[in-house]
């Protein structure tokens, strides 16, 4: 019986003592998202589904994906390719992942140029 009296002794202390718990901020990056609005926007919805663009689109992911030491915002910035050129958006943890992230992509065959438009957004712990 004591066991649940300590429980709720427990309780009541962090409950009483104004105990609050930190709450990780929502992910939300919408408003790097606002430029897409424009017309010569260059959007995921505009990107040619020819198979060698789809092809290289894959093979530049997988390139970020294997990157070692990259932050999952890394992992994850949006990646648009056209006629040889492609364009980075997101948010990553430095400027040492941004140009890590260029680098990677840069090793990919069928890239001509690259449009590094990251933002660098570090973490708040």
């Amino acid at each position: 019986m004591r066991f649940p009296a300590i429980i709720a002794a427990c309780l009541l202390f962090s409950l009483g003592s104004g105990a609050s718990f930190a709450q990780e901020p929502k992910a939300d990056n919408s408003a790097q998202n606002r430029g897409a609005a424009s017309p010569d926007s260059v959007t995921a919805q505009k990107q040619d589904n020819k198979k060698n663009d789809v092809k290289t689109l894959a093979a530049i992911r997988r390139a970020i994906m294997r990157g070692r030491g990259l932050s999952m915002d890394a992992k994850n910035v949006k990646i648009l390719y056209s006629n040889g050129v492609v364009t980075l958006k997101g948010p990553v943890d430095s400027d040492i992942e941004k140009g890590r992230v260029e680098t990677l992509v840069k090793s990919c065959r069928n890239v001509s140029s690259i449009e590094n438009e990251l933002t660098v957004a570090p973490k708040s712990h």
